[in-house]
């Protein structure tokens, strides 16, 4: 009896104890949750900043590299299975259903591997904000090969695909290069314009101008701006027409000799 009552004592102690450390460790500071949540959010920031220049720098610049390849080995082979002599025109290219891919831009200025695929409209869901497009033509505006302004737009920062970023790289003379199902056409830089978001007119046949197109082709790169995240203005860029080939002559032999996804290809 007297072992078991000394048992029972000890038990009821410890018992005690434990709970009174298990009331001590219930207890939690506000300041030490705000200060796990501080850390925890600022390591979901920093892992943002980590990926984010990642996946479109890289991870979406080699997909669109893959895909572009992809396109370019589909029109050539349906120009190999139809052949038609060249006349010297210039071909025009044919229009296709919205949120369609037509084309492909290279511009050598944003990087030697650089290529992104280009699609019809504008709209953010099915054509701006998608890692396989990210270049939509201004449905209103004209069509490569057509006398007036062919009009892009692309992003230049966010999070999915960056088309534009880096379209400050431009300077005068620089080549820009659209291949679609109906050849290669190279274009050469002018110049930038800043305007503001309602500046539409930049879209007119003629940049800025009223009236019918005359005989110049122009290609007009629209942008937000400033870079990263900025849009109180839209860059511009404007280039003019120099020169038309269809695929059967094979790229021009200036993006060939920079682009190493093109070097193997004829020309």
């Amino acid at each position: 009896m007297g072992m078991s009552h000394a048992s029972d004592h000890r038990d009821a102690a410890l018992d005690g104890g434990a709970r009174r450390v298990r009331r001590r460790r219930g207890r939690l500071s506000p300041l030490t949750v705000i200060g796990e949540l501080l850390f925890v959010s600022g390591l979901a920031v920093a892992g943002y900043l980590v990926w984010q220049p990642w996946q479109t720098g890289v991870v979406v610049t080699e997909k669109q590299a893959e895909l572009s390849a992809i396109d370019s080995a589909a029109w050539a082979a349906a120009a190999d299975e139809q052949p038609t002599e060249w006349t010297g025109e210039t071909a025009v290219t044919e229009k296709v259903a919205p949120a369609e891919v037509f084309g492909v831009l290279y511009v050598p200025a944003f990087g030697s591997s650089y290529a992104n695929r280009m699609a019809e409209t504008t709209d953010w869901w099915t054509v701006l904000n998608l890692d396989e497009k990210g270049i939509g033509r201004y449905e209103t505006t004209q069509m490569p090969g057509e006398a007036g302004n062919f009009a892009v737009a692309g992003h230049r920062s966010g999070p999915l695909i960056n088309s534009f970023k880096e379209i400050m790289n431009l300077r005068v003379g620089d080549p820009l290069y659209v291949q679609t199902a109906q050849g290669w056409y190279t274009y050469t830089f002018r110049s930038f314009e800043y305007v503001w978001p309602n500046e539409v007119d930049v879209l007119n046949p003629f940049p800025r101008l009223t009236g019918t197109p005359g005989v110049d082709q122009i290609l007009t790169l629209t942008t937000c701006h400033p870079k990263d995240a900025g849009d109180a203005e839209r860059a511009i860029a404007y280039a003019v027409l120099e020169s038309f080939q269809p695929l059967s002559v094979g790229p021009p032999a200036e993006l060939s000799a920079v682009n190493p996804n093109l070097g193997g290809m004829v020309s």
